[in-house]
C-alpha cells in the first residue's frame, strides 16, 4: 500500500494542476475579433489599415504592464475593454498609470468608443487613435489585405503607388 502513496499524490497533483488550468481560464477577445481593421475617429470611421492586434503589438502594449481584457456584458462578445496599467515612480512613491480603451466590432471594423486615463493622459479618442497609430506607423507594420492593393488608402496612411 505505500509503494502506490507516491504515485497517488503525483496523480493528484496534476490532476489538481490540469483542473485549475482548464477552469481559469483569462476573458479575452479571439484572435479573428483583434485581427478586424482598427477604424479611425473621423465621422466617416475611415479605415487605419491597421489589425488592433498590430497596432496593440506596435504601440507597446506587450511591454511590461498588466493588460486586461473585459466584457461588459457577458452575452456580447461585439464590445471589449482593455485595460492597461503601470506602476512608475513618482516624486513621492509609487504612483499607478493606466488607461482604458473600449471597442466595438462594426461590421469588419473595431471602433474606438471610449477612453478612460490617469491624470495627465488624454481621454480624447482622436488623439488616442492617432497616439495609438505611432507605433505601427513608425516601425512601418503590415496593414491589412485591404491596404495591400494599389490605390489603397487609409487614415494617415500612404497610399499605394
Amino acid at each position: 500500500m505505500r509503494a502506490l502513496a507516491g504515485p497517488a499524490m503525483l496523480l493528484m497533483v496534476f490532476g489538481g494542476l490540469a483542473v485549475y488550468r482548464l477552469a481559469d481560464k483569462d476573458d479575452a477577445p479571439s484572435r479573428a475579433w483583434t485581427e478586424l481593421e482598427l477604424a479611425a475617429a473621423d465621422s466617416a470611421h475611415t479605415g487605419t489599415c491597421y489589425s488592433l492586434s498590430t497596432v496593440l503589438i506596435a504601440s507597446g502594449a506587450n511591454r511590461n504592464v498588466v493588460r486586461t481584457w473585459s466584457r461588459a456584458d457577458e452575452d456580447n462578445d461585439d464590445e471589449w475593454t482593455l485595460l492597461l496599467e503601470d506602476v512608475v515612480q513618482g516624486p513621492n512613491g509609487p504612483v499607478r498609470v493606466f488607461q482604458e480603451f473600449t471597442f466595438a466590432r462594426h461590421g469588419q471594423q473595431l471602433w474606438l468608443t471610449a477612453v478612460d486615463a490617469s491624470e495627465g493622459i488624454s481621454t480624447r479618442i482622436p488623439h488616442s487613435i492617432d497616439r495609438l497609430l505611432d507605433g505601427p506607423h513608425g516601425m512601418r507594420s503590415t496593414p491589412v489585405d485591404r491596404c495591400r492593393a494599389a490605390g489603397a488608402s487609409g487614415y494617415l496612411f500612404p497610399p499605394k503607388d
